[in-house]
Protein backbone atom coordinates (compact mmCIF):
# COMPACT_ATOMS: atom_id res chain seq x y z
CA UNK A 1 0.00 0.00 0.00
CA UNK A 2 2.81 2.38 0.88
CA UNK A 3 4.60 1.61 -2.42
CA UNK A 4 1.40 2.29 -4.36
CA UNK A 5 0.98 5.77 -2.85
CA UNK A 6 4.61 6.59 -3.61
CA UNK A 7 4.18 5.38 -7.19
CA UNK A 8 1.09 7.59 -7.67
CA UNK A 9 2.90 10.59 -6.19
CA UNK A 10 5.90 10.11 -8.48
CA UNK A 11 3.69 9.61 -11.56
CA UNK A 12 1.68 12.70 -10.68
CA UNK A 13 4.81 14.80 -10.31
CA UNK A 14 6.23 13.53 -13.58
CA UNK A 15 2.94 14.26 -15.35
CA UNK A 16 3.03 17.82 -13.99
CA UNK A 17 6.62 18.40 -15.12
CA UNK A 18 5.83 16.81 -18.49
CA UNK A 19 2.75 19.00 -18.93
CA UNK A 20 4.68 22.19 -18.16
CA UNK A 21 7.50 21.31 -20.57
CA UNK A 22 5.10 20.25 -23.31
CA UNK A 23 2.99 23.40 -23.00
CA UNK A 24 6.13 25.53 -23.05
CA UNK A 25 7.13 23.76 -26.25
CA UNK A 26 3.80 24.83 -27.81
CA UNK A 27 4.76 28.50 -27.57
CA UNK A 28 7.08 28.47 -30.58
CA UNK A 29 4.69 26.88 -33.10
CA UNK A 30 1.84 29.02 -31.72
CA UNK A 31 3.90 32.14 -32.39
CA UNK A 32 4.78 30.88 -35.87
CA UNK A 33 1.09 30.20 -36.54
CA UNK A 34 0.42 33.89 -36.05
CA UNK A 35 3.32 35.06 -38.22
CA UNK A 36 3.20 32.59 -41.11
CA UNK A 37 0.70 32.36 -43.96
CA UNK A 38 -0.55 29.70 -46.34
CA UNK A 39 0.38 26.06 -46.02
CA UNK A 40 3.05 26.63 -43.37
CA UNK A 41 0.45 28.31 -41.17
CA UNK A 42 -1.86 25.29 -41.50
CA UNK A 43 0.98 23.00 -40.51
CA UNK A 44 2.01 25.03 -37.46
CA UNK A 45 -1.62 25.32 -36.30
CA UNK A 46 -1.99 21.52 -36.49
CA UNK A 47 1.31 21.06 -34.64
CA UNK A 48 0.29 23.57 -31.96
CA UNK A 49 -3.07 21.81 -31.52
CA UNK A 50 -1.31 18.47 -31.06
CA UNK A 51 1.16 19.83 -28.52
CA UNK A 52 -1.57 21.63 -26.55
CA UNK A 53 -3.79 18.53 -26.50
CA UNK A 54 -0.91 16.37 -25.34
CA UNK A 55 -0.04 18.83 -22.56
CA UNK A 56 -3.70 18.90 -21.51
CA UNK A 57 -3.67 15.10 -21.44
CA UNK A 58 -0.86 15.17 -18.88
CA UNK A 59 -2.62 17.75 -16.72
CA UNK A 60 -5.88 15.76 -16.72
CA UNK A 61 -4.02 12.52 -16.02
CA UNK A 62 -2.22 14.20 -13.13
CA UNK A 63 -5.63 14.97 -11.64
CA UNK A 64 -6.40 11.20 -11.69
CA UNK A 65 -9.07 11.53 -14.38
CA UNK A 66 -7.86 8.49 -16.30
CA UNK A 67 -11.09 8.01 -18.24
CA UNK A 68 -11.00 11.53 -19.70
CA UNK A 69 -7.25 11.37 -20.26
CA UNK A 70 -6.95 7.90 -21.75
CA UNK A 71 -10.25 7.52 -23.59
CA UNK A 72 -10.81 11.04 -24.91
CA UNK A 73 -7.69 13.22 -24.86
CA UNK A 74 -5.16 10.59 -25.88
CA UNK A 75 -7.11 9.48 -29.00
CA UNK A 76 -7.83 13.13 -29.85
CA UNK A 77 -4.12 13.84 -29.55
CA UNK A 78 -3.26 10.94 -31.85
CA UNK A 79 -5.87 12.05 -34.41
CA UNK A 80 -4.44 15.57 -34.34
CA UNK A 81 -0.94 14.21 -34.92
CA UNK A 82 -2.23 12.17 -37.86
CA UNK A 83 -3.91 15.33 -39.21
CA UNK A 84 -0.59 17.16 -38.93
CA UNK A 85 1.13 14.37 -40.86
CA UNK A 86 -1.56 14.44 -43.53
CA UNK A 87 -1.23 18.21 -43.92
CA UNK A 88 2.54 17.85 -44.12
CA UNK A 89 2.31 15.20 -46.84
CA UNK A 90 -0.17 17.33 -48.79
CA UNK A 91 2.02 20.43 -48.56
CA UNK A 92 5.19 18.59 -49.58
CA UNK A 93 3.38 16.91 -52.48
CA UNK A 94 2.09 20.27 -53.76
CA UNK A 95 5.55 21.83 -53.44
CA UNK A 96 7.21 19.01 -55.38
CA UNK A 97 4.52 19.21 -58.04
CA UNK A 98 4.99 23.00 -58.26
CA UNK A 99 8.77 22.63 -58.55
CA UNK A 100 8.34 20.12 -61.37
CA UNK A 101 6.05 22.47 -63.29
CA UNK A 102 8.47 25.41 -62.89
CA UNK A 103 11.37 23.45 -64.43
Amino acid sequence: MKNSALKVAIESGLDFIGAILILLAAIIPAYLSVKLTGDLRKMTIALTAFIALHGTYHIVRMQSMEFLADRILEPASVMTLIAFGTIYIGVSYRRKKQETVER
